[in-house]
């Protein structure tokens, strides 16, 4: 699986869930690229991808305004979910 193919599926799953509306409301598909970017980055490392580092990386960008991760902590688990289980297939993907 390419990084290029990463970070597709990573904008599909965080498109899906739209953390804070933006799509709704108009925003275009990349609105949240700079967040895939990151989120992509982990799904590429060797470390278990948890909610807390799906959180860790949302704040960060939004400053720690976004109140998505309180608001939606259930989400924030199954984004995290997702992205583990991307980390996984691209790890068995990558096996020579």
């Amino acid at each position: 699986m390419t990084g290029d193919q990463v970070a597709a599926a990573v904008r599909a799953l965080i498109n899906r869930y739209d953390p804070e509306g933006l799509l709704g409301m108009g925003a275009p598909e990349d609105e949240y690229d700079p967040e895939v970017g990151d989120l992509a980055t982990l799904v590429c490392g060797g470390e278990e991808i948890t909610a807390d580092a799906v959180g860790s990386v949302w704040n960060r960008w939004f400053n720690d305004v976004s109140d998505w991760c309180t608001r939606q902590p259930e989400q924030v688990r199954e984004v995290a979910a997702a992205l583990e289980k991307l980390r996984g297939q691209r790890q068995r993907s990558d096996l020579p």
